[in-house]
């Protein structure tokens, strides 16, 4: 006969036994089921995405809705092949050219979705499609772990996936809202360093000095200032490179000020703007190291003006403590201008043009319309609070 102490330790035993063969099982089965939610919530978004393409393309396109269906899922699977880094020699110059066939390959395809299209609203588009290709991707991607999850019922795999969810669902969330922005032409997080662009131009003769890219010559606090952004009000990001390398070769540059959108941490306020040196820009396509390489090389000085937000604020329709960042941009510029002893300075304005036009009168339907959107936002925020 069991006592009482023997009989419940081989219960404990046995429930051990038990806890340990459906525990794994369990996790298994909770983290697909949240994986498959996660799935759905973005499959979502993607038609939510196409609606609103289609809502911008349709009295743009010959094409009937079942074949507008068939090319978007075609180019929805559109993808770039990295270039070989066997030899890492040259490997910045393949990469950069990849990248720019990527751009008018987009264009092209989106011109065949929807021939009628402006050519300005053909690069909006296009914006909006590659972001939509980024959320299908990531879908794709999910699908991809679920299904290794289920055949080799390994949940630590899962858990890894379901640790990056919060960080990935920021991300996927943020491409989701910059859809509709850069169809509408609403200026994003990153725009606001050419909407400061335009403010500093104001009203004085600028001229494209290389695809997509404009420049300004402008006297200031005694100082030749040479002010490149990106093309807008349509989606660009523009040739900066060939632009730097026109004006260093012509005029002399002995200074480079960039400014542009940057990463924040948690702690840090979003709006907030710091100072610093080296050439501030996203490296989309290896530009970046193309540009510090002639910089490099010519001995150019280069500071730099950074606009803090978080990642997923650059993607998103532009925020108040954003905007309300300009003035104190203002203040930097004309510190550093002031204390500089170069004469020939470039000014760079980094960041994608949705939205953002060249000349002061831009500027202020550029703010009107930021403002009009927070508005909107607003009041939905307050809609949904009620309900």
């Amino acid at each position: 006969m069991f006592d009482g102490g023997g009989a419940w330790n081989v219960l404990s035993f046995l429930l051990l036994i038990i806890f340990f063969f459906f525990l794994p099982k369990l996790m298994v089965y909770q983290i697909i089921s949240l994986l498959n939610s996660k799935v759905l919530e973005y499959e979502g978004y993607i038609a939510n995405a196409r609606k609103e393409i289609f809502r911008k393309i349709r009295k743009k396109t010959s094409l009937s809705k079942k074949q507008m269906e068939e090319k978007f899922s075609s180019i929805l699977e559109f993808f770039v092949v990295e270039p070989s880094s066997i030899d890492p020699f040259g490997i910045a110059k393949k990469i950069n050219f990849v990248t720019r066939m990527y751009d008018k390959k987009m264009l092209h395809l989106t011109k065949t979705l929807a021939p009628g299209l402006k050519e300005t609203e053909v690069k909006d588009v296009s914006a909006s499609l590659m972001h939509t290709i980024g959320l299908y991707q990531i879908v794709k991607a999910l699908k991809h772990y679920i299904q290794i999850i289920k055949e080799t019922n390994n949940f630590q795999i899962g858990m890894i996936i379901q640790m990056q969810l919060p960080f990935l669902d920021k991300q996927v969330k943020a491409l989701y809202k910059s859809i509709p922005a850069f169809i509408n032409k609403i200026p994003v997080g990153d725009s606001i360093a050419p909407l400061f662009a335009s403010k500093l131009i104001g009203n004085s003769k600028h001229f494209e000095i290389a695809e997509d890219t404009i420049c300004c010559r402008k006297k200031l606090f005694g100082k030749n200032c040479f002010i490149i952004k990106a093309k807008g009000p349509e989606a660009n990001l523009g040739n900066i490179k060939e632009a730097i390398e026109k004006l260093i070769k012509k005029y002399k540059i002995e200074k480079v000020i960039t400014i542009d959108a940057a990463g924040k941490l948690e702690s840090e306020k979003t709006g907030e703007v710091v100072y610093g040196v080296g050439f501030a820009m996203g490296d989309r396509g290896a530009e970046r190291y193309l540009i510090e390489d002639i910089l490099m090389k010519k001995g150019i000085p280069i500071e730099a003006i950074a606009i803090k937000m978080k990642p997923e604020e650059a993607l998103i329709p532009m925020r108040k403590e954003i905007l309300d960042a300009i003035p104190k941009i203002e203040r930097y510029l004309e510190e550093i201008l002031k204390s500089s002893k170069e004469k020939n300075i470039l000014i760079y304005c980094a960041g994608v043009t949705i939205g953002v036009g060249n000349t002061e009168k831009d500027f202020k339907e550029a703010v009107k319309k930021i403002k009009e959107n927070l508005r909107k936002e607003k009041k939905a925020e307050k809609k949904k609070r009620i309900i």
